[in-house]
């Protein structure tokens, strides 16, 4: 497991870091669009484009391939706690060619923000124990 301080998630309030693992990287990076289009026709038949820049919103699904991503139980128990903190908003860090990249987020829970499943299924968990995680976050403007 890679982990090192260049991947972490900031409360932006209480200054409170998570350290992340830099295994963990945006799914579906190119999969959104700045530019958003609507289309309508015209009563003659003629096409109508309007277009406008998304101000924010672009999700972030940080995710790794299994066994590398990896996070102990500890730390998803931190990030749990984290996204129940109504109207919290974080700095992400995280790695991608070959820099540290910073976007303003928070937690997108308008489906599961934490998915965290056991490495190895245990009756009894101990903070120690590894999981597989992804995390689900969206932008917001970052002023």
């Amino acid at each position: 497991m890679r982990t090192n301080a260049q991947t972490k998630l900031t409360n932006t309030a209480t200054g409170a870091v998570i350290i992340l693992s830099d295994s963990l990287y945006p799914e579906g990076e190119h999969d959104w669009s700045a530019i958003v289009s609507n289309t309508k026709y015209a009563l003659d038949g003629t096409m109508i484009v309007e277009q406008s820049e998304r101000k924010a919103g672009r999700p972030y699904t940080m995710q790794a391939p299994d066994g590398h991503g990896v996070l102990s139980r500890a730390t998803v128990n931190a990030l749990k706690s984290e996204r129940d903190k109504l109207g919290a908003t974080f700095w992400l860090d995280y790695l991608a060619d070959g820099a540290v990249k910073r976007v303003k987020v928070i937690f997108d829970t308008t489906a599961e923000a934490i998915e965290a499943k056991p490495v190895k299924n245990t009756t009894s968990p101990e903070l120690t124990d590894y999981y597989n995680v992804t995390l689900r976050f969206l932008e917001i403007p970052s002023n």
